[in-house]
């Protein structure tokens, strides 16, 4: 229940950056992640930078927050801090930058 509350006050804090990196455009070229089992992977395998971005549907993304708290969490255990969101049609960007 703390990692919830601890991600929606996360959330609540976010400022949207428009700024784009390299990697964010590459990323907008590739599907959303639609399972919390593929950004599990995803974040396992590419989270090396100090900034990061993920690409994440609208339909993983439930009304209470659920998945994006467990992935989250994940993110957060590698050292990274949430920094803002991008919506698009059909999917979210969501930035991280190394603390």
């Amino acid at each position: 229940m703390k990692k919830n509350l601890l991600f929606l006050l996360i959330l609540a804090l976010i400022s949207c950056n428009s700024k784009k990196t390299e990697q964010m455009i590459n990323q907008e070229n590739s599907n959303p992640i639609t399972t919390i089992e593929n950004a599990k992977i995803y974040i396992k395998e590419n989270f090396k930078s100090n900034e990061e971005t993920l690409l994440i549907s609208d339909e993983l993304n439930d009304p209470i927050g659920m998945n994006m708290a467990i992935i989250t969490n994940d993110i957060l255990g590698l050292g990274y801090d949430v920094n803002g969101f991008e919506q698009k049609e059909g999917y979210r960007i969501y930035k991280y930058k190394k603390h």
